[in-house]
């Protein structure tokens, strides 16, 4: 039985979001979507959101928990990292809302279904529990099957279950994909093509507000990455990229050799951080975080919050464009002379470099193990807990008058947990001991999951045979305001992984519901539930794309499908070319599914009037000297009928 609950959502959204500028059709939009997810979210007993970053799920939920009906039942915030956990923590604080987040890791290990020794989630005999009414948890597209069935099976008494994530990225480093399986069994089936995209149990965000309505050519690019259908339009941003024609938001450096990627990665440093040189230490330690006194500079509890400033991503850990490389790289370019200092043996007043990539005082660094640490300052209110994943700063020790000994603590304040600072012992990094601590310059794509950053700067080597669709989606979508693509080869061997067939999601042979169904395409498995494969054998990005090549096949009309069509050394991609062997007449074929979209709308009537100025005409006037173009469109209730599409080709294709 779903909940009843008395309020006109959208009220509640203007209450507490700024008021609507004059003509912002994209806002309204966007608080149309918010209302309806709102009211789906507050009824349903189980439920999912997703979208996008950008879109305004953390917002959206913090609004959620302000009802008085939900607060006055308790809260209880979940998410798989610490950032995400305090992220939402501090959405709901927006709010004057005093609610507690945990990581999943830290709410089972309570109750005896998570063990910090081996890391494992598992479910367990010990009591439930009954920690609130209504349970959020975030960034589901990390879970693992051990992580949601170990979280089940520990709740009690929950009227309300929402899972929130991006269903798009990366899925979770371990068994199973359970968020996507669940996402697929809501997710109405003319999701692609209604608004809002609501549904029993179902919410989906699509509206990015971040960027103020922006139309930003990284947020283009990341989309050709999603798995969702592509605007007509969109394949401007894929011309730019192969033309390096971009903007303040997007831009691409190439290389070839490991010292060339070593060249290249110091100058993009040199230009993003406004270094003054290769070796503006100074310079570098401030984009940390570091402040200035008497001449020295400091990095004081405080300064963890501009670790999220900049960011360097790869696929990979080792090879020369990896993540440890990375790391060494910039360590001996920009923390040398406080290697140095760390390594006195007279008037040291900071602790020796620890562990075996020397981690010393200024350093950012990434915690990789959850576990529990007492020793932290201050202790009043502290978490006393460290999450996989969280990011920080080495702020101390550093040697005051009144200590008789040089220091030897590692003190680390995490951006997670901002004016904390945990201490680190010589224990924590003796050769027999696990790590927990590695530098943080540069991190995997997996790692970066969850967080978000002002600057990107991505590594992508080519082979690289960990790349997929998700990780690309992912990648480009860490960023707030800026990303910088290293690349190596062929830019345009990027496009390639835009398709089904090189989903990482779809190869995974699971399903939560249903005993998979498997077909095998250029010989390897996917879940038929998550591609669209046409009778042809091929990947196509959307329903209604496979209703009209298959319909094409089927009249034993050859096609092509994405193909490059260059006029002017401009270059578009139609969904279908068709050419006509026997009279020379070319049809190019695009269907628009998102028309109410303000920004979508604008790029297609953008890529209509190239299309006219090049002599393709739609079909209604005849055609043009170039080519014919046929547009098709959703309808009201959601999709396109074979029947139409049928009655198209024999009108437009069959006849001429």
């Amino acid at each position: 039985m779903r909940h009843t609950i008395q309020q006109y959502w959208r009220s509640l959204l203007d209450k507490y979001l700024p008021p609507i500028g004059p003509n912002d059709e994209q806002e309204e939009l966007a608080r149309t979507e918010k209302a309806a997810s709102l009211k789906e979210l507050a009824e349903s007993r189980f439920s999912v959101l997703v979208g996008p970053a950008g879109t305004g799920k953390t917002t959206l939920l913090s609004i959620l928990c302000s009802h008085p009906e939900l607060a006055s039942g308790d809260i209880l915030l979940l998410a798989p990292t610490g950032k995400a956990r305090v992220r939402m923590e501090q959405a709901v604080k927006e709010k004057r809302l005093h609610l507690r987040g945990y990581t999943i890791a830290q709410f089972l290990s309570r109750c005896d279904r998570y063990d910090g020794a081996t890391g494992r989630y598992h479910t367990s005999e010990q009591p439930k529990e009954s920690p609130a009414r209504t349970v959020i948890v975030d960034e589901c597209s990390m879970l693992t099957e051990e992580m949601l069935a170990a979280l089940l099976d520990a709740l009690k008494g929950v009227e309300r279950l929402i899972l929130v994530g991006d269903h798009r990225q990366l899925p979770p480093i371990g068994p199973g994909r359970p968020f996507v399986d669940i996402v697929s069994e809501l997710s109405p089936s003319t999701i692609q093509s209604i608004f809002p995209k609501v549904g029993p149990g179902y919410a989906e965000l699509t509206i990015r507000r971040r960027q103020e309505g922006e139309s930003r050519e990284d947020i283009q690019l990341a989309e050709w990455f999603s798995g969702a259908p592509l605007a007509p339009a969109e394949d401007e941003i894929m011309e730019n990229m192969l033309l390096n024609k971009t903007g303040d938001n997007l831009s691409f450096k190439a290389w070839e050799t490991p010292d060339q990627f070593r060249r290249v990665l110091i100058d993009i440093l040199r230009e993003e951080l406004n270094l003054t040189s290769d070796n503006d230490i100074a310079g570098f330690e401030y984009s940390l975080g570091a402040k200035e006194y008497n001449g020295d500079r400091y990095f004081n509890r405080g300064c963890a919050q501009s670790v999220e400033y900049w960011q360097v991503l790869s696929p990979v850990r080792k090879l020369p464009h990896g993540v440890l490389a990375i790391n060494r790289l910039i360590h001996e370019q920009y923390r040398a002379e406080m290697l140095d200092f760390a390594r006195r043996e007279r008037y040291r007043r900071i602790p020796k470099p620890k562990g075996p990539e020397q981690i010393v005082y200024g350093d950012k660094v990434i915690n990789i193990k959850n576990h529990t640490r007492r020793s932290v300052y201050p202790e009043e209110d502290a978490a006393f807990y460290i999450a996989n994943g969280e990011i920080g700063m080495v702020v101390g020790q550093f040697r005051t008058k009144n200590m008789r000994f040089p220091p030897s603590l590692l003190k680390v304040e995490f951006s997670s947990q901002p004016n904390y600072a945990y201490a680190f012992r010589d224990r924590d990094f003796d050769e027999e001991s696990e790590v927990i601590l590695e530098l943080a310059y540069a991190l995997t794509v997996h790692k970066a999951q969850g967080s978000e950053f002002t600057k990107v700067i991505l590594s992508l080597p080519n082979p690289c045979r960990l790349l997929s669709r998700e990780l690309l989606y992912t990648a480009l979508t860490r960023q707030r305001e800026r990303i910088v693509v290293l690349y190596q080869g062929a830019l345009s061997e990027i496009r390639k992984y835009t398709s089904d067939d090189l989903s990482e999601t779809a190869r995974r042979l699971t399903n939560l519901f249903q005993k998979p169904s498997l077909v095998e395409h250029k010989g390897k498995l996917y879940e038929e539930r998550l591609i669209h494969r046409t009778l042809r054998d091929e990947m196509v990005r959307s329903k209604s794309e496979l209703t009209i090549a298959d319909r094409l096949y089927s009249n034993n009309i050859d096609y092509l499908y994405e193909h490059p069509l260059t006029i002017d050394e401009r270059t578009r991609y139609p969904d279908f070319t068709i050419e006509d062997s026997e009279t020379g007449r070319k049809f190019y074929w695009e269907h628009c599914g998102m028309l109410f979209d303000p920004q979508y709308r604008e790029r297609w009537e953008r890529k209509l009037k190239w299309y006219r100025n090049n002599g393709i005409l739609p079909w209604p006037e005849g055609g043009g000297s170039k080519g014919t173009l046929i547009v098709t469109e959703d309808s009201e209730a959601g999709g396109i009928s074979s029947k139409d599409i049928e009655d198209i080709i024999k009108r437009v294709i069959l006849s001429s």
